[in-house]
């Protein structure tokens, strides 16, 4: 055989398989799967979820401004303390998370989730939640 067909069989070959591994479905970064719903599902599921438990991660100062009713703080801010305060929340609930922007929101819901919690975060935190005027 030429040694050109060899090579040039061993590029075909070579370019089917990256081709192929490139269609597969990327690995993920080892960070778990959070859904992200928009402030009216987050409101709709969350008057409608029996186990529901709203979870504010911005600082006390922002809550203090003004919170979504019957919200509980953790501050995504203090690490430590939220981590502490996270092994104590309730498994069997879901937990709806929101802040300002989602940016917090979504950091916490992530690492809530990694630990075995159910999680759904607001898409655009509070202010997208006021910007719909719910």
């Amino acid at each position: 055989m030429n040694k050109y067909y060899v090579i040039a069989a061993l590029l075909v070959a070579a370019g089917a398989f990256f081709a192929f591994k490139c269609a597969q479905k990327p690995q993920t970064d080892g960070k778990t799967k959070v859904e992200v719903i928009t402030p009216a599902a987050f409101k709709e599921r969350l008057a409608t979820d029996s186990t529901a438990f709203l979870l504010d991660v911005r600082r006390p100062e922002e809550y203090a401004e003004g919170h979504l009713e019957g919200a509980t703080l953790m501050n995504w801010s203090d690490q430590e303390r939220f981590k502490e305060e996270a092994k104590k929340l309730d498994k069997s609930k879901t937990i709806y998370i929101y802040c300002r922007s989602g940016r917090r929101s979504n950091a916490a819901a992530q690492y809530l989730a990694g630990e075995g919690y159910t999680t759904v975060d607001m898409q655009g935190g509070i202010l997208a939640w006021r910007q719909a005027g719910l």
